[in-house]
């Protein structure tokens, strides 16, 4: 039997807890999605966060928005974001 680490690795950039008021519904929607796809509140929050400003460089840069591209640039933001993490090990 092996074992195996599941969930994201634990981070190494400080973070700061914050407590943000949301509609009823919004949160509500914010837990179906996240369930759906797997994550907790905070994680789905980081995501939209991540995929908005994906979509916010593509087009500014004139880009196609497709899904593949939008995905890339998330991939390229959170590796921007996580340069320092690596850095520190």
């Amino acid at each position: 039997m092996t074992a195996n680490i599941v969930g994201r690795p634990k981070r190494t950039r400080p973070t700061d807890r914050v407590n943000y008021k949301l509609d009823t519904d919004i949160r509500s929607i914010l837990a179906r999605i996240s369930e759906r796809q797997g994550r907790n509140e905070g994680a789905q929050v980081e995501q939209l966060i991540l995929f908005y400003e994906a979509v916010q460089r593509l087009n500014s840069a004139g880009n196609s928005l497709s899904m593949d591209s939008i995905n890339a640039k998330v991939n390229e933001i959170w590796n921007e974001l996580t340069d320092g993490d690596r850095e520190q090990d």
